[in-house]
């Protein structure tokens, strides 16, 4: 019994510390885009490039790290909510 509330709580802890890590990259997608973007621009491209080229480039960058974000958020949301009610249904039916 002790072994699975153990379990329980350190796949809360670590889905907690994916989701908030989730947020954050959800949260500064277009701040990090915008630097991978002008970092690819300046050692790929030395420098200069197409307006056009550079804003597709950017939106994909800004793109992937907010699916990546969203990926990371929405499936460690989803094992943080089912680690919190397994252990709320496994010690309440320990009650009864």
């Amino acid at each position: 019994m002790r072994s699975f509330n153990s379990i329980v709580v350190s796949l809360l802890i670590i889905s907690a510390v994916i989701m908030i890590n989730g947020y954050v990259q959800l949260n500064n997608s277009v701040v990090w885009g915008m630097d991978k973007a002008n970092t690819y621009m300046r050692e790929q491209m030395g420098g200069s490039m197409d307006t056009n080229q550079f804003n597709i480039m950017l939106q994909n960058f800004i793109d992937q790290l907010k699916w990546k974000g969203s990926i990371l958020l929405s499936l460690s949301g989803i094992l943080f909510i089912t680690c919190i009610f397994s252990l709320l249904f496994k010690n309440s039916s320990r009650l009864n």
